[in-house]
C-alpha cells in the first residue's frame, strides 16, 4: 500500500493552483465569449477563477458561456442612475448604411463619442463602491485579466494595485497600444483595410497605411483618456495613466493567431492566442442540433448560413436591404438559409420570404459551421466568427459592417477561401445572388478552407496552451519589467538615430571639405611651380 501511494505521488505532478479574476462587461457577446474562454481554460487547467460581470447592458442574463462549475461568477449591476442610461439596442442601426463606420476619419470621431456613454455610468459604480474594492483585495487574486476595451477593468485592478495585470483585446490587435506596449511599427506589415496588400500595392496605397495609422490609433486613445479623466476624478487623482497601465502589465494576450493573421513584428511580452474559443477536436454538430434543425440540415443538397453578429442586428436592416435578402432567397429554390434574426416572428418579413428560408432568434454557430451540410457561411467577419470559420474550414461571403470587420476580411481574404462582399452592395441583389451561385458551384474555396483549418489545427503549440503558461507565469513571477523593451522610452530623436544622422553628417562634411582645401592647395601649389 504505501509502495502505491509513492508511486502514486510521482506519477501525478504537482499542480499548484493560482487565484484568477477575470473581468468581463456583458456588452458585446463576442468579447464575452472571448473573455469567457479564458475562464474556461484556467480552470480547466485546475486554478481558482472569479468571472466578474458587470451588465453594462441589460441582456445575456442566461448566456452559459462559463461552462466550467468550479468558476465563482459574479454579477455586477447598475445603480439606479445607470440604469436610466442603459445603450438602446437598436443604438448600432446606422452601421448598414453610413460609410463613416467603416472610415478612419468616421471611426476615430465616433468611436469613443458612442462607446465611452455606454461604459460610463457602470465605470462610475464600480468606482464609487468601496464595499467591492474591499472583497476584491480581500480575495487576493495573483492575476487580474481583463479587456482594453471598456478600460475601467484595468483602471481598476490598477487602482487597487493587484500584484499582477494581463491585458487582451478581443480584437486580433490594438494600434493605440501597439507604441505603448513597445512593439516595433506594424507600418507596411499591417495594410489598411482599403490598401491593397503585396506586389500590387501603390504610392497611394502605402500613404492609405500611414492615414489609417495615425487615425485608428485616434479613437482608441482618444476613448482610453476619457475614461481616464473620469476615474481621475473619481479617485482624486490616484489613479495611474492608461499609458503607465498597460506599459506594466505583465503580459498582453493579442486575440490574433499566426498561421491566419498578417505578418507582423511584434515582442515576447505580446502572446498571440486567436484561436483560443474554437476547440476543432471538440465540435460534435449532431450532439448540438435539434431534431428540427437536423431536419432543417437534409431539406435540400446546399444549406447556407447568414449571421451579422449581435452588435449590428438584422432586425434593423434597411427595407431594401431586406428586399434584396428576399430576391436572393426567391433566386435560389433548392438552398436552404438559415437566418440568425432577433425577430423571427416579424410578420412583414415572414409574409414575403419563401419556404427556403428559415428564421431563428440564436443558432449554435460552432455547431452549424462544423457540420459539413453547411456549405456556405455569410457574414459580417467579426473576429470570433473570422476564427470560427477558418477553423471549421468554411467557405464564406464577408459583409464588413463597421470596426475591425474591414480588417479582418481583409486578413482572411489572403488565404482564397472567402470573397469580400460590400455592405453598400447589398441592394444589387442579382451581384450578390451570381457570388452565391459562384462559390457554391466550384471547390476552389472549399479547398482553400481545408488547407487554412488545418494549418490551424497542427499548429506547433495550441493558443489554449499558450494562454495558460503565460497566464500562470504571471502569478507565478508578477510583473516582468525585463519583456519591455528599452527602445520605447527612447525619444524621437534618438529612437531615429537623427543625432548620429547629424553627428556623421558633420564629420562627413568636414572631411569633404578638408579634402577640397588640401586638394586645390596642392593643385595651385603645383601650378606655382610648372609656371
Amino acid at each position: 500500500m504505501l509502495h502505491q501511494i509513492v508511486l502514486l505521488f510521482l506519477v501525478v505532478p504537482n499542480v499548484v493552483s493560482y487565484n484568477f479574476l477575470v473581468i468581463s462587461p456583458v456588452y458585446g457577446f463576442s468579447h464575452m465569449k472571448y473573455m469567457a474562454a479564458l475562464a474556461n481554460h484556467l480552470a480547466r487547467a485546475g486554478h481558482n477563477v472569479t468571472y466578474f460581470q458587470p451588465f453594462v447592458v441589460d441582456e445575456y442574463h442566461n448566456h452559459n458561456l462559463i461552462e466550467e462549475k468550479s468558476i465563482v461568477i459574479w454579477n455586477y449591476y447598475h445603480d439606479e442612475d445607470g440604469m436610466q442610461h442603459i445603450p438602446s439596442q437598436g443604438c448600432m442601426r446606422s452601421a448598414w448604411d453610413s460609410s463613416m463606420y467603416q472610415s478612419d476619419v468616421g471611426a476615430a470621431i465616433l468611436l469613443s463619442r458612442y462607446l465611452y456613454p455606454a461604459f460610463e455610468h457602470m465605470c462610475r459604480k464600480m468606482f464609487e463602491d468601496t464595499e467591492l474594492h474591499f472583497e476584491l483585495k480581500a480575495r487576493q487574486y495573483d492575476v487580474v485579466l481583463s479587456e482594453a476595451f471598456d478600460f475601467c477593468g484595468l483602471y481598476l485592478a490598477s487602482y487597487l494595485d493587484m500584484r499582477s495585470i494581463i491585458s487582451t483585446f478581443t480584437g486580433n490587435r490594438l494600434n493605440a497600444l501597439a507604441p505603448v506596449l513597445g512593439e516595433p511599427s506594424f507600418l507596411h506589415y499591417l495594410p489598411a483595410p482599403t490598401s491593397t496588400y503585396g506586389d500590387g500595392a501603390t504610392i497611394w496605397d502605402r500613404a492609405n497605411d500611414v492615414w489609417h495609422k495615425i487615425f485608428s490609433s485616434y479613437g482608441f486613445a482618444k476613448l482610453f483618456e476619457m475614461q481616464y479623466q473620469q476615474v481621475k476624478k473619481l479617485t482624486n487623482g490616484k489613479v495611474k495613466h492608461w499609458k503607465e497601465i498597460i506599459h506594466d502589465v505583465t503580459y498582453h494576450f493579442s486575440n490574433s493567431n499566426p498561421y491566419l493573421d498578417f505578418v507582423i513584428p511584434t515582442i515576447p511580452k505580446v502572446v498571440p492566442i486567436g484561436g483560443i474559443t474554437v476547440d476543432q477536436d471538440g465540435w460534435n454538430a449532431k450532439d448540438n442540433h435539434s431534431e428540427e434543425l437536423e431536419q432543417l440540415l437534409n431539406e435540400r443538397k446546399h444549406t447556407v448560413f447568414i449571421s451579422f453578429g449581435s452588435m449590428v442586428r438584422s432586425v434593423d436592416m434597411p427595407a431594401e436591404y431586406k428586399e434584396s435578402m428576399i430576391k436572393v432567397f426567391h433566386d435560389h429554390p433548392n438552398i436552404t438559409f438559415l437566418w440568425k434574426y432577433e425577430m423571427p416572428n416579424d410578420q412583414d418579413l415572414v409574409k414575403k420570404l419563401p419556404k427556403n428560408v428559415h428564421l431563428a432568434k440564436w443558432f449554435s454557430q460552432n455547431a452549424l459551421l462544423s457540420d459539413k451540410r453547411v456549405d456556405l457561411f455569410v457574414t459580417h467577419g467579426g473576429l470570433g466568427s473570422t476564427m470560427e470559420l477558418a477553423n471549421a474550414a468554411k467557405p464564406a461571403i464577408v459583409i464588413p459592417l463597421f470596426a475591425d470587420q474591414p480588417g479582418n476580411a481583409k486578413m482572411i481574404e489572403r488565404h482564397q477561401s472567402v470573397e469580400i462582399y460590400p455592405k453598400l452592395e447589398i441592394p444589387n441583389w442579382k451581384k450578390l445572388s451570381n457570388l452565391l451561385q459562384k462559390m457554391l458551384n466550384t471547390n476552389f474555396y472549399q479547398e482553400h478552407a481545408n488547407r487554412l483549418a488545418d494549418t490551424l489545427r497542427f499548429q506547433p503549440i495550441p493558443p489554449a496552451d499558450l494562454m495558460v503558461k503565460h497566464a500562470e507565469n504571471a502569478a507565478r513571477f508578477g510583473r516582468m519589467p525585463n519583456l519591455v523593451p528599452y527602445a520605447k522610452d527612447m525619444g524621437f530623436v534618438e529612437f531615429y538615430n537623427l543625432d548620429l544622422i547629424l553627428l556623421f553628417s558633420s564629420i562627413m562634411a568636414v572631411c569633404i571639405w578638408s579634402a577640397y582645401y588640401v586638394y586645390t592647395k596642392i593643385k595651385g601649389s603645383l601650378k606655382l611651380k610648372i609656371e
